[in-house]
């Protein structure tokens, strides 16, 4: 029994952080989806009759969405002032509209909506929308992140299928920091770079890896490797063996960081 009260407080708390901004020019519908949101558990951070409310106030609010009726009271409709505001500020958005016209949720899709729903609004419809909405843009924006920060550093994601013997390469950034071509790597047997280590470090990162599947265990390694231009280039790695349900390996997920110091 106490569980389940907290896990429904924290539930509605996490409903709680997300802000919700409305711009509606019927004031009943404004009034009526505000009652509404608040009801499931969302904050209604704002709600305005026009566009150019919306555009003035939007960044000092700060929402985590926007609910943007298609046809507004005052010089910009919707789509115009979701135009406007994405020139200040990146928030997901969702628009609605009495009625559905395919011209119009073809101008709105130009904006990059996450969607588009037809009043009067279903609860439940624009609970999960709404949710939804901003899950998705708070992993892409995770996404992109990763990538920003992979980039700065330098750094390799891949996934290794030892027993496949294939390499998938996370974030398409190999020839950039390997300096070889994916295809270059055939005939590998414990490290796919391993034809293109120095002879000198192959033999400390292939105990290093077997040493980890063995034990289950990451590994961190240091290496250097001879690229097709005779060029020497010096990484570091890290990874983990995944096994399945039966303890077998599966799969090594790693990053592989340039230490060059030219970057």
């Amino acid at each position: 029994m106490l569980e389940n009260i907290l896990i429904t407080l924290v539930t509605k708390i996490m409903l709680m952080s997300k802000r919700i901004l409305i711009v509606e020019d019927e004031g009943i519908l404004r009034v009526g989806t505000t009652l509404q949101l608040m009801s499931l558990g969302f904050e209604v951070v704002g709600y305005f009759q026009t566009g150019e409310e919306a555009v003035e106030n939007v960044v000092d609010l700060n929402p985590d969405l926007i609910l943007m009726d298609i046809q507004l009271a005052g010089k910009m409709n919707g789509i115009e002032t979701v135009r406007e505001i994405q020139k200040k500020i990146d928030v997901p958005v969702v628009y609605l509209s009495a009625y559905s016209n395919h011209e119009l949720i073809e101008e709105a899709e130009t904006t990059n909506p996450f969607r588009y729903l037809v009043k009067p609004l279903d609860e439940m419809e624009l609970k999960f929308t709404i949710e939804t909405a901003i899950d998705t843009y708070q992993r892409d924006k995770m996404v992109e992140i990763k990538d920003e920060v992979l980039d700065n550093l330098h750094g390799l994601l891949y996934r290794f299928f030892v027993n496949d013997k294939k390499v998938t390469f996370i974030n398409g950034l190999f020839e950039e920091i390997i300096g070889l071509n994916e295809r270059e790597l055939i005939d590998f047997e414990g490290h796919f770079l391993e034809q293109f280590i120095l002879e000198e470090d192959q033999e400390t990162v292939l105990n290093t890896m077997n040493n980890s599947l063995n034990s289950k265990v990451p590994f961190t390694m240091d290496y250097r490797i001879r690229n097709k231009n005779n060029e020497i280039s010096y990484f570091h790695e890290m990874g983990k063996p995944v096994y399945g349900d039966e303890g077998e390996v599966t799969h090594i997920d790693g990053i592989i960081f340039d230490l060059n110091t030219d970057h």
